[in-house]
């Protein structure tokens, strides 16, 4: 038994002295000297945007051709840890910290979720203001409208009941509809549509939301819909969201794949070289 103790004790000594190695570790490194190392991480690697493990372990083996994976992936839990990378998905990462998008739940909002739940209380659907896209877009638009989407099976009874309380309600409207009086509107209209199962969703205030990664694909999928929001504003509203929020790319992929529209979507955000 003492045999094996002093073996454990030994095993620990040599874990405690080979972690003493890693750079983030080290006892006799300056705090100067780990912070330009990290700047110069991160200088090398903003403006990929997205990158991957493999091209942090490149990067470290530059200088230390010998790093081990374990090493690596050490330092790299470390730089999650403090902030200087951020985890967009399984194997990727961006520079900067982790920020989650905390949408405003307005007290209208609130009460059409409300209306909506209490007459469908089993009904999937979730809703959103599309004014809160001016706080990505570069052009601003003057009201917006309300989006609710709904089930498939539920949708068409929740239109046809919302019709009866509200003005300006229209289900999957049709480009008609869209010119001449979704957008043209003097009031707050409502737009009722289906809602593609497993889309990316959370629930804030007790008011179910599309997720960032949900409005992202939609807002490339649905052009006629959002088609104020196409083009360079797309481009804008993209560049901007990834910049200033933590994005999920396996959540866009998957809903963009439910979609139908993966392969264009990954084109369309390789090309803004985020």
């Amino acid at each position: 038994m003492f045999a094996t103790k002093n073996h454990i004790l030994q095993i620990i000594g040599n874990i405690f002295r080979y972690c003493q190695k890693f750079v983030f570790l080290q006892t006799n490194e300056t705090a100067m000297e780990r912070m330009m190392q990290k700047n110069d991480l991160i200088q090398h690697f903003r403006p990929m945007g997205l990158f991957k493990t493999s091209d942090i372990a490149a990067w470290f083996r530059e200088s230390e051709p010998e790093l081990k994976d374990s090493s690596i992936n050490w330092r790299v839990y470390v730089l999650v840890k403090d902030g200087v990378l951020s985890r967009v998905s399984k194997g990727v990462f961006k520079i900067g910290e982790n920020r989650s998008y905390n949408p405003v739940v307005d007290a209208k909002l609130k009460k059409l979720a409300k209306t909506i739940g209490k007459q469908f209380p089993f009904a999937e659907f979730c809703l959103w203001d599309t004014a809160l896209i001016n706080n990505f877009s570069q052009h601003l638009t003057a009201q917006g409208f309300y989006v609710v989407a709904v089930e498939k099976d539920a949708a068409e009874s929740v239109f046809h009941f919302l019709l009866e309380k509200l003005k300006n309600v229209y289900y999957n409207p049709t480009d008609d509809m869209i010119d001449n009086y979704l957008y043209l509107s003097d009031t707050k209209s409502v737009v009722v549509k289906n809602m593609v199962s497993e889309a990316p969703t959370e629930t804030v205030e007790g008011v179910k939301v599309p997720s960032l990664e949900m409005i992202l694909v939609d807002l490339f999928c649905e052009k006629r819909l959002f088609k104020t929001y196409q083009g360079n504003e797309l481009a804008h509203i993209y560049r901007n969201i990834f910049s200033q929020y933590s994005i999920n790319m396996t959540k866009v992929v998957r809903y963009a794949a439910r979609r139908g529209k993966k392969p264009e979507i990954e084109e369309f955000i390789k090309g803004l070289e985020l």
